[in-house]
């Protein structure tokens, strides 16, 4: 045995290596001991795969083989989640099953299937959300059900989790939390969609692994896998949506070589303004973007390292008005006043390390965030933030003793600054310190009963400096500075129970969200929002009880489910609108009331006997909002129905239809509104799609075409800004 020392930011880890051995294994069929050839084997630590030869076998890294997990699919077969082991003649049977394949699920300890965690976590291929033609990332992730997003225009979308939205979302993106200014409603998800397999969403609040504000939810993004070992992957894609002239194209090339595994993606957009029924166009709801994102990954011994890199560079038209200008005729693409540019970088270090059968696990980070607002000149930034956050995730994974228990011990903390660069200033130049340290059990009492508890504790520094500066109207303003310190504890209790087709799940959690610097020292007017912001430096810590259970049955034909949720904030944070105007805008204050809320999501998928062909689908999805005086709470979404019937077709045919799609998405009308909201009407929208494949060994061409809104529908979505 080999004894290796890796520092890392001064913490010790010590990394055993175990000699190597080629262990080979083996699928076959449960019910006809048959080999199982091409079926896909996922290791998700690894962030590869491959597949099983001829004879069903395939080779197992060289890795520490007694804490590797992986996970066994094919068409037509249940999916199998694995812990492998020393033995060099390992067996694995899988059923045969009608059913979808179920997602490996990321951001859990170990990659698990979706069926076996005890939160209800959805785990959505990018893939697939993105087969209804969506403009950007965000309408992509209102497939999911309890999903919605806040729009400015086509090309922002802000993700709303259950009626949550801004600073109560968490998201994760490379392994890292993303920070980008999240505060702003016209603030975008900041992530373009290459290079990414996945979107996990958890519902509801999950500080204890992802750390404090994530009072609504998580949205967790998983980078693309590498290519399977000793293999090339690469392509193109291009598309070209109608209605805003949008022309999107993206390349990606993947190359793995024994140990050295390497991504590289790049893509370009650009849209010019969007069209309404009847042809007219909206002003300044053009945009464009520029992304380029890279991975490479290493495995030495029981050493896992990922460095991941992106660049994402945005340019968006903004529409102020409550009545935009409307106009028939040119497609103009030119950035025109007001408009907002985003750059931002993110870098990020994984490394793991195998000790028997647990692991250890760092993830280092690194992101800046560099928004500008053009008002006055062309060229000139009026508003210039820069946002730079350098953060840690630190994690240990136990094995499991005794098959029945395991823990979950780690460390997340981030330093921030804000540093203003514009003339105008509408947050002052802040450091905000976050550290926070948790621990998780898992436990199976009984056969198909899990029970899962948590504990985490978080505190949040925010350092502010005195500025004085003049707002473009020549009025003097001063925002004093400020040393503010807020602690939480957060815990959650869990459990899951089996028994044959049916899975029932209730998690009770608790959430922490510290205010952020703009709720508490905002003083300047906010472009795009037309409002004009007054912090509250008396602002307290927003806390959150979540109640959330679930029901759902699974059998060859049927999957269904329910999941009903009840949502408890005290001093939830929201902007109250004054009879006060500075510069002829609005002014809007930071208060605090408590506020509850409710709902929850219900849905089946449908696969008639005899016919597997054809896929029914339908969820249903309702939020209700409101604080303790019984007003509604802004920015709620209607309940909505989103129906599907698919056909997929398997055809041995060089040109061949791969499947067809019709899909109708309902609304209800929203009266339950907030003070500054107006009531929206109900609306039906239809869409419909195909995909057709040339189905060429070495150079396979798939074809995808859709037509939104059919019937040409004029209508308003609720949290369409």
């Amino acid at each position: 045995m080999q004894k290796k020392y890796i520092f890392i930011l001064s913490i010790l880890i010590m990394s055993i290596k175990i000699s190597g051995q080629n262990i080979t294994a083996t699928i076959l069929d449960k019910e006809t001991n048959s080999t199982l050839e091409f079926a896909d084997v996922y290791f998700p630590d690894l962030h590869t795969g491959t597949l099983t030869n001829n004879k069903g076998e395939f080779k197992v890294p060289n890795i520490n083989k007694s804490g590797l997990h992986a996970i066994i699919s094919i068409v037509g077969y249940e999916t199998l989640s694995v812990l492998i082991t020393e033995s060099k003649n390992q067996v694995f049977y899988l059923q045969t099953s009608h059913i979808t394949l179920k997602d490996v699920v990321i951001s859990v300890p170990n990659g698990k299937l979706q069926g076996e965690n005890i939160v209800n976590i959805q785990s959505n291929k990018i893939v697939q959300l993105k087969t209804y033609a969506p403009i950007t990332l965000a309408e992509a992730l209102t497939n999911v059900p309890g999903v919605e997003q806040i729009s400015t225009g086509g090309g922002i979308g802000k993700p709303v989790i259950r009626g949550l939205s801004s600073s109560r979302i968490v998201t994760y993106t490379q392994g890292i939390r993303l920070e980008n200014q999240q505060w702003g409603a016209e603030h975008g998800l900041g992530i373009g969609d290459i290079g990414i397999k996945s979107v996990e969403v958890i519902k509801g609040p999950a500080s204890l692994l992802y750390g404090a504000d994530a009072l609504g939810g998580v949205l967790y993004f998983v980078d693309d896998d590498y290519a399977n070992n000793n293999s090339t992957e690469g392509y193109l894609e291009s598309k070209f949506q109608s209605n805003n002239l949008n022309f999107s194209n993206n390349i990606g090339l993947k190359l793995n070589k024994n140990n050295f595994k390497v991504n590289v993606f790049g893509a370009y957009n650009t849209s010019a303004d969007y069209s309404i029924s009847g042809g007219e166009k909206v002003f300044n709801t053009r945009f464009d973007e520029q992304n380029f994102k890279t991975s490479i990954g290493y495995v030495k011994g029981n050493w896992v390292t990922n460095i991941r890199y992106s660049y994402l560079k945005n340019n968006f038209g903004i529409t102020e008005d409550d009545n935009p200008p409307l106009y028939t005729g040119s497609n103009n693409r030119e950035m025109e006043l007001p408009y907002q540019t985003i750059v931002n970088h993110n870098i990020s270090f994984e490394n793991k390390i195998f000790i028997g059968e647990s692991k250890i696990g760092l993830t280092l980070g690194y992101t800046s965030n560099n928004r500008k607002e053009f008002e006055e000149h062309i060229d000139e930034a009026g508003l210039n933030m820069i946002l730079q956050t350098s953060q840690y995730n630190l994690k240990w994974n136990s094995k499991k003793y005794n098959e029945k228990l395991s823990f979950v011990l780690g460390s997340q903390g981030l330093y921030q600054t804000n540093t203003n660069k514009g003339e105008e200033v509408l947050i002052p130049d802040a450091a905000t310190k976050d550290i926070g340290v948790y621990g998780m059990a898992n436990y199976l009492l009984i056969d198909n009963l899990n029970l899962q508890a948590g504990l985490r504790v978080d505190n949040r520094n925010i350092d502010s400096k005195e500025m004085s500066f003049h707002d473009h109207d020549g009025n003097h303003h001063t925002i004093e500075k400020l040393n503010k310190s807020f602690i939480g504890f957060n815990y959650s209790l869990g459990a899951s129970y089996v028994r044959d087709k049916s899975t029932f799940r209730a998690n009770f959690s608790t959430g922490f969200r510290a205010p952020n610097t703009t709720e508490l020292l905002a003083d300047g007017e906010h472009e795009g929002s037309g409002q004009y912001l007054k912090g509250n430096k008396d602002l307290v810590s927003e806390n959150a009880q979540q109640l959330d259970i679930e029901y759902s049955f699974t059998n060859d034909h049927l999957n269904f489910f329910v999941n009903p949720f009840v949502n408890k904030i005290n001093n939830y944070i929201y902007l109250d609108p004054s009879n006060n105007s500075i510069g002829g805008v609005r002014v809007y204050n930071y208060k605090q009331t408590d506020a509850v809320l409710y709902g929850g999501e219900m849905g089946f998928h449908y696969h008639p006997h005899s016919i597997h062909w054809l896929h029914i689908s339908s969820d249903i999805s309702t939020v209700f909002a409101e604080d303790d005086n019984g007003n509604n709470l802004p920015f709620i979404p209607a309940t909505k129905f989103n129906s599907t019937v698919k056909a997929e077709f398997n055809q041995n045919s060089l040109f061949r239809i791969n499947n067809v799609y019709i899909q109708n998405i309902y609304k209800l009308d929203q009266n339950r509104v907030g003070i500054f909201e107006t009531e929206t009407p109900s609306y039906s929208l239809f869409n419909a799609g195909a995909e057709f494949e040339l189905a060429n060994n070495k150079l396979p061409i798939l074809i995808t075409t859709g037509v939104k809104n059919i019937f040409d529908v004029r209508y308003t979505d609720h949290l369409s800004r």
